[in-house]
């Protein structure tokens, strides 16, 4: 049987993996109910399309005081009073007529470079005639001014770099490129045994103030074209690896 490619999906398949479990922000599938629990858990929250792609449709919402709720889309900001009343916003306003399902989540708080925020996607790949994942690039990807979602990006750099001028701590770069790498392979393995037939994952991880690596997404279909400017070869090993 067909399992779902949603992030919705992909999300319950990795919390089933007590390691992958910690690593994963707390998530739920949306609806008015659920909604309103993760605003009162949280002060910032990210509502998801489950089938959406490139950032599109992604929505911040962060509490204020007062009853007041900010909704952040793309680079604009919409305010809106009440919390019962967003749910009805967002219907109203930003889902579409044709039924998808979205889910809400704690929002990563994600490191930054002078005040934008940053995260990494890993490429995870295995060849042909192999049971063995590699991982085979990395970067980092800086969200442009005003937005909260890196899918619209300012700049692309190395993972090591984007750490080193962010303010985490430069004495844990070494472990934290290790914790992206061990975590990207352990949701490829994971993964697998629902998408058998996949050879390629985009995984998107978050780094926090602490070093901490949060799971953000992992995407079966992902671009590498990016990768392109880095000066590190990855883009010809993906390329090779996607080869066979």
């Amino acid at each position: 049987m067909r399992v779902s490619a949603g992030k919705w999906t992909k999300h319950k398949l990795m919390l089933e993996n007590e390691r992958l479990a910690s690593f994963l922000p707390d998530t739920q599938y949306l609806d008015r109910t659920s909604l309103n629990i993760m605003l009162d858990k949280y002060n910032q929250i990210m509502v998801k399309p489950c089938n959406g792609f490139q950032g599109r449709g992604i929505i911040q919402i962060s509490s204020l005081s007062n009853e007041q709720f900010v909704l952040h889309i793309e680079s604009s900001e919409t305010l809106v009073h009440g919390k019962e009343n967003i749910y009805d916003y967002l219907k109203e306003n930003h889902f579409p007529r044709k039924r998808n399902r979205y889910i809400v989540q704690q929002r990563i708080p994600l490191a930054t470079i002078n005040n934008n925020p940053f995260d990494v996607r890993v490429m995870v790949q295995r060849k042909k005639d192999s049971l063995e994942w590699a991982v085979t690039g990395k970067l980092a990807r800086l969200a442009a001014n005003n937005f909260v979602v890196t899918n619209v990006a300012k700049a692309v750099l190395s993972v090591e770099d984007a750490i080193e001028i962010s303010l985490i701590n430069n004495e844990k770069v070494k472990d934290i490129v290790a914790d992206l790498e061990e975590v990207s392979l352990l949701i490829a393995g994971q993964l697998s045994n629902s998408y058998s037939q996949k050879r390629v994952y985009g995984i998107d991880l978050g780094i926090d103030l602490e070093g901490k690596v949060w799971i953000i997404e992992a995407n079966l279909r992902p671009a590498i074209s990016m990768f392109k400017y880095l000066n590190d070869c990855s883009y010809e090993t993906i390329k090779a690896f996607k080869r066979g």
